[in-house]
This record gives C-alpha cells, sequence and structure tokens, in this order.
C-alpha cells in the first residue's frame, strides 16, 4: 500500500478531480473512432481531440502558426521528429548530458547506421549544471548541426535548461530545436516562437492519464513521416496526408487518454497560478525535508530546478535504499532513470541515485507519511 507518493517525475499519480468521471461519461457516452465516419457519436469525438490541442496550444501560448500532433507517448514523439528528420552521414546533433533513452537510443542507431556525429552541449566548468551558451554559439557557428535536442527539465536531478535562449541561438543559425517538455509542460513556460518541436506527454506534469503525447510544431513544417497507416481521410492517396496533423498520425488515436488530456489540461487551464506555485512550494518543501537527514546526500542542485530532489543514501545502493521506502510505503524511483549519460555526467553511474519527485497535487499525508518513514530510518541508521 502506498502512504507517500514521490515518483512524480515517472507519471502523476493524483490527477484533477473529476478526471476519471469525465473519462467514463465520455466512453459511455459517444467513444467512436475519429474521422471513421459521419455520424454523430464519431464527428463528437472528432470535437473532442480538436479541442484537446487547442487547448495544448492556448496552455503554451503557442503561435498562430502551430499545431498540436498526437502520439502514443513522448517515446515515440521524440522518434517521429528524430528520424523524420532525414539525417545523413556526418550530420552533427547537439544534446544535452542529460537526455532520456528516448533520445539517446535513436541518436545511437542512427550514429551506428549512418555514421551521424552526436554532440554534447558544452556546460560552465564552474556550475556544471549551467550551459555555457557562449561556447555553444561557437560550436554552431563552426560545426553547423543539423539539430539541438534538450529536455527543458533533466529528469534525472530536475535542472533546468535555457531551453528559449538555446532556441534563439538555434534559429539564428538556422539549426533545428527539438525540446523535450515531458518534465516541465503546464509548469514552465517557454517561448515556442524559437522552438520547432516541443513534445510534450499527458501523464506528467499535464497530470493526464498515460497513454498520450506528441510535439508542437509549425503547420508547414516539412518532417518526413515515420509510421504509415490509415488516417480517415485521403484514403486514395499511397502516402500520408500532406495536411497537418494527420500527415503525423496514422491509426487509431486513444480517444480515453486524449478524453482525459482534455479534462487535465482545461482544469490545468483554470487552475495555472496554483499549479505553478504549488508545484515549486512542494519541491522546495521536499528538498529541505530531505535535506533534515545526514544519511541522504543531495545531488540535485536547489536552484533553478524543478520538481525533483535525487540523492545518494549513506551505506547503501540506491536500489537497496528504494526497496526500504517502497516496504515502508514510500514509493520514489532508483537506478538510472533511463537516462545513464545524465549519471556519467555527474558520476553517480552505474549505480545510479535515489529520484524523490513531486507535483502540483503532492498532498500533506504523501510528506507525512515520508518524514515519518525517514525518521525512522533515521533511528535506525543510526
Amino acid at each position: 500500500m502506498i502512504k507517500g507518493y514521490f515518483d512524480n517525475a515517472a507519471t502523476t499519480y493524483r490527477k484533477p478531480e473529476g478526471m476519471y468521471e469525465f473519462i467514463a461519461d465520455y466512453m459511455s457516452s459517444y467513444g467512436a473512432n475519429v474521422g471513421r465516419g459521419e455520424y454523430n457519436t464519431a464527428m463528437t469525438s472528432g470535437k473532442l481531440v480538436s479541442d484537446t490541442r487547442n487547448k495544448l496550444l492556448a496552455l503554451m501560448n503557442a503561435p498562430e502558426d502551430r499545431v498540436a500532433v498526437f502520439t502514443p507517448s513522448a517515446t515515440i514523439a521524440l522518434n517521429m521528429l528524430i528520424f523524420g528528420l532525414g539525417l545523413k552521414k556526418d550530420d552533427v546533433i547537439y544534446i544535452s548530458p542529460f537526455e532520456h533513452n528516448a533520445v539517446l537510443r535513436p541518436l545511437y542507431h542512427l550514429q551506428e547506421s549512418l555514421n551521424i556525429q552526436i554532440q554534447f552541449i558544452p556546460m560552465l566548468k564552474k556550475d556544471k549544471y549551467k550551459y555555457d551558451l557562449v561556447q555553444l554559439e561557437r560550436y554552431m557557428k563552426n560545426a553547423q548541426p543539423k539539430a539541438i535536442i534538450l529536455s527543458q527539465v533533466g529528469n534525472v536531478l530536475g535542472n533546468i535548461a535555457p531551453a528559449e535562449e538555446i532556441g534563439k541561438l538555434a534559429a539564428k543559425y538556422n539549426v533545428i530545436s527539438i525540446v523535450d517538455g515531458s518534465q516541465s509542460c503546464g509548469v514552465l513556460e517557454c517561448d515556442l516562437h524559437y522552438i520547432d518541436y516541443y513534445v510534450f506527454d499527458g501523464h506528467k506534469t499535464l497530470l493526464g492519464p498515460t497513454g498520450i503525447g506528441g510535439f508542437i510544431c509549425r503547420k508547414q513544417c516539412n518532417l518526413t513521416p515515420y509510421i504509415f497507416g490509415g488516417t480517415g481521410k485521403d484514403s486514395a492517396n499511397h502516402d500520408m496526408p500532406k495536411t497537418l496533423p494527420e500527415r503525423y498520425e496514422a491509426g487509431t488515436m486513444n480517444l480515453v487518454a486524449i478524453a482525459g488530456l482534455n479534462y487535465s489540461v482545461g482544469w490545468l487551464i483554470n487552475n495555472l497560478l496554483y499549479v505553478k506555485t504549488m508545484e515549486k512550494r512542494n519541491r522546495e518543501r521536499l528538498y529541505h525535508l530531505l535535506e533534515l537527514y545526514n544519511y541522504l546526500t543531495i545531488i540535485s542542485p536547489y536552484h533553478e530546478s524543478s520538481g525533483i530532489v535525487s540523492c545518494k543514501a549513506t551505506g547503501f545502493t540506491s536500489d537497496e535504499f528504494g526497496k526500504i521506502l517502497s516496504d515502508r510505503g514510500i514509493a520514489v524511483r532508483t537506478g538510472l532513470h533511463c537516462a545513464p549519460k545524465a549519471h556519467e555526467y555527474i558520476g553517480s553511474f552505474p549505480e545510479g541515485l535515489v529520484r524523490f519527485s513531486v507535483s502540483a497535487l503532492t498532498s500533506e499525508k504523501d510528506f507525512s507519511a515520508l518524514k515519518n518513514v525517514l525518521d525512522e530510518l533515521s533511528d535506525e541508521i543510526i
């Protein structure tokens, strides 16, 4: 039984009140496929999908020339973007040291099959969690990279990247920019005027269900389709439709998840100040709670971070300490967090770290349960 949930960076556990009821009501009342019929329930499903797109664009204050494309997850969205870039031999791709395997593994595959070059965005020597934008501009000017990919919030430490500034540099040198907003969408702002592709994930900071993600892009983008199939329109065409978002949305949509995302994004829009305030407050509270215990060493930076506090536990591997917490009802994430390069960079590879993560909806009950368990362990360990 979970007494305190601190694995929100994997998926937010508590959702906006009423979301599950909205999903059930939608599926029992409508639930027909999108674009596969002219009957009322199919048309209603189409309106739901369109409304969800518009809410996402409104939440991100996206420019009018943008469209939201739905995919089954952020991982699939990132694969579609990376493989759709049309990379060739010796093309240079810059990434941050904190990227997820959803970025690393597609790039490694292309490195092996096409011999692309993967380079890391330079970091400041005096502060290894801050980006060296002066040096990055030199690299962009000289190396002429094809694209730059970075997480706005790293999923290991929660450190925030200067996505807008890097997007502006990329635009200046005609470099394609891809920002992974899986850990930030709905919590942190990001000026999409300078971002070519912005990835979102429904079940994390957007507080929606699993099974839905996607990306926001320009309506006139020339990304090559990566997945092919039926779209419900232009069926006689051998190729995917030229119109967006249909060009990148082959197959049946996950309407259950989209219904939940529609509700959660609407709730976020109506409670945006509250969400941003509570997310920040809960992260600060978590940080200050964990620093009370001398058997925990906090690795995450305090400033310019969001949602996550990762630690080492003296005398235990991350997996061992995570099991101890789990046995007492506290949910955390341990190990490498699908981001091995991040751990190599910060010096926690191969063991990994214990990652605690909050959301805007982390409750007093969660914090109380965590404090009680950490107090108990403090007595036992000492």
